[in-house]
This record gives C-alpha cells, structure tokens and sequence, in this order.
C-alpha cells in the first residue's frame, strides 16, 4: 500500500509539473512598447507617408501622424507581416470623416481609402501583441 501512495504522490508532482510548463510554453512574453530594437522608420511629407517596424516580439504599441495630402484619396500599400497579434492603420481626412479603417495588416495589399477631404489628416497605427514587421506607404491617389 505504501508503494501504491508514493507511486501516487510522484505521478501527481509529473502531472503538475508537466501543466506548469504547457502553461508557460503558451502564454506570450512580456507586452514591448516600440523601441530602438524595432529600427522604426518613419518619412511623412505632403502626399506621401511611409512607416517600417521591424524583428517585433509581442508589441502592444500606438503610432499616429498628422499628414498633409492635397487631394480627396490615397492609396495604402502594405508590406507588413504580422505573424502573431494583430495591428490596424485607421485614418481621418481632413474633417473628421474616417476614411480608412483596415485590420490586419496584411503582405502586398494596395488598397484605396475613401473619398475625404483634403488637407491635413490623421494616420493612426495601433499593435495589440504583434509580432513580425510593419510597413506600409501612403500616397496621394492619381
């Protein structure tokens, strides 16, 4: 009978040491703020917006813009691979008007905004957990 309770005993102490490290092994590393390690590149000038992220791990971050644009649309290119996570590009013309709103950031997408109005606008990048890079260029549509 006492080998059949020590046998129990250490049969427990592999199973709880075996969920304690399943659990471990599942959950994400520390939430990381953009940083240095990111090498961020940023250009903004009249007509033309490019960001670029790069080696994240587990980013929960927020990135926004003002940007001039002398036209009433914009073409957004995405060259971003988020492989974990998620992160969204949301913009607002001139006005107030939201005039793209798109998750996830997606490999060789172009996509148009929406009608706006010119002027200045805001560019908005949000990450929750991302990992991979960001990348993605703005332009004034033709």
């Amino acid at each position: 009978m006492n080998n059949n309770r020590a046998w129990c005993v250490v049969r427990r102490a592999w199973v709880l040491l075996a969920t304690i490290g399943l659990s471990a092994g599942c959950q994400d590393s520390i939430v990381k703020y953009l940083g240095p390690e990111n090498n961020e590149l940023e250009t903004v000038l009249t007509d033309s917006l490019r960001f670029q992220a790069w080696d994240m791990d587990n980013v929960t971050d927020t990135r926004e813009w003002t940007w001039t644009i002398t036209g009433p649309q914009a073409l957004v290119h995405h060259d971003s691979f988020v492989h974990h996570g998620k992160g969204q590009i949301t913009i607002v013309d001139a006005v107030g008007d939201t005039v793209y709103n798109r998750i996830p950031l997606e490999w060789g997408i172009d996509n148009a905004t929406d009608s706006g109005s010119a002027g200045v606008w805001t560019v908005k990048l949000e990450l929750f957990g991302a990992r991979g890079r960001v990348d993605f260029v703005i332009v004034r549509a033709p």
